[in-house]
């Protein structure tokens, strides 16, 4: 069974925090409250970064490590250029989604760079649709906290 049959639920997810804050401002994307430490934008580009390093850079390995890779992911990017980073890493997550099965998804194991410790295919593909899921819930927190509204997750 392909990965993405039985993480389909990820693209689904995705469009929908998507279609929430398209239309947000400047102001509503880096918007911060003194109970929460991240602005809206900070954590779209914090999705796309973990999609790049745990899929790009782990699971495809399409890319090599390098110094300074993660300064394209800052807060207080345009609408435009976090969706564009978004667009990028989920095209990687899609494809990597699509190509990979379930066979040997507990025996695959990739090394955390910078560390002793391994993580299984299963491991690390729930890892990044839960991360996904819980900061789209924060993203409709703020949302709501800015008086907009948000989806009823």
């Amino acid at each position: 069974m392909r990965l993405s049959d039985v993480f389909s639920n990820y693209f689904t997810v995705r469009a929908e925090m998507l279609e929430a804050v398209k239309d947000l401002t400047q102001d509503q994307l880096d918007w911060k409250s003194d109970r929460h430490p991240n602005s809206i934008g900070k954590l779209l580009a914090h999705i796309a970064e973990a999609e790049y390093w745990w899929i790009t850079l782990m699971a495809a390995q399409k890319e090599e490590y390098v110094k300074g890779c993660f300064d394209q992911f800052k807060e207080g990017q345009s609408l435009e250029a976090n969706f564009a980073l978004l667009k990028r890493c989920f095209e990687d997550t899609r494809e990597y989604l699509e190509n990979e099965d379930t066979e040997d998804w507990d025996s695959l194991f990739y090394d955390i760079k910078g560390r002793k410790e391994k993580v299984s295919k299963r491991w690390l593909v729930w890892h990044v649709v839960e991360h996904q899921a819980r900061h789209r819930g924060q993203i409709f927190m703020l949302m709501r906290m800015q008086g907009l509204d948000s989806p009823d997750v």
